[in-house]
């Protein structure tokens, strides 16, 4: 299954500059969250898809750090994963998760990382997101979106 939403010229382009690359993340993420909420799921998908994908990148990199770099990495995931699951395209969410941890679990060697990390790859599947999260979606402005699952439970 292929998880790209950018070219590969746009990507480098927006690698090359990490400010840059931070304000597109949060534009995307703001017109995904626009989307989800007035529920244009299917409308929301390449917007978040752009943000995971860069978020990817730049986690990567560890820029601007990777406690940060990881928290906007699972945002992005939740985000998008959260899109695929309202528009029902369950595998491409269950796939998405699993990737998106896998990814994450290569960032567990360091020590100093590792309660972070863990909290990021626990919050990918709603258990309860983690205080770092919640502050970076306070932070910018947006509401995490909710699970389905999650909305039956309440």
């Amino acid at each position: 299954m292929n998880l790209r939403y950018l070219c590969a010229n746009h990507r480098q382009w927006l690698i090359a500059d990490p400010a840059r690359a931070e304000q597109y993340w949060l534009e995307w993420l703001e017109t995904g969250n626009h989307y989800y909420e007035q529920g244009g799921f299917q409308e929301a998908i390449p917007y978040f898809g752009c943000a995971f994908e860069l978020a990817e990148s730049l986690l990567s990199s560890a820029w601007p750090g990777i406690n940060e770099a990881a928290s906007r990495f699972t945002l992005s995931s939740v985000c998008l994963a959260q899109a695929y699951e309202w528009s029902g395209k369950m595998d491409i969410r269950n796939y998405l998760l699993t990737q998106a941890s896998c990814r994450l679990a290569k960032e567990l060697s360091v020590a100093e990382q590792y309660t972070h990390i863990s909290h990021c790859m626990q919050s990918l599947y709603w258990a309860e997101l983690n205080p770092q999260l919640e502050d970076l979606c306070a932070n910018i402005g947006l509401t995490i979106p909710v699970s389905k699952a999650a909305m039956q439970v309440h």
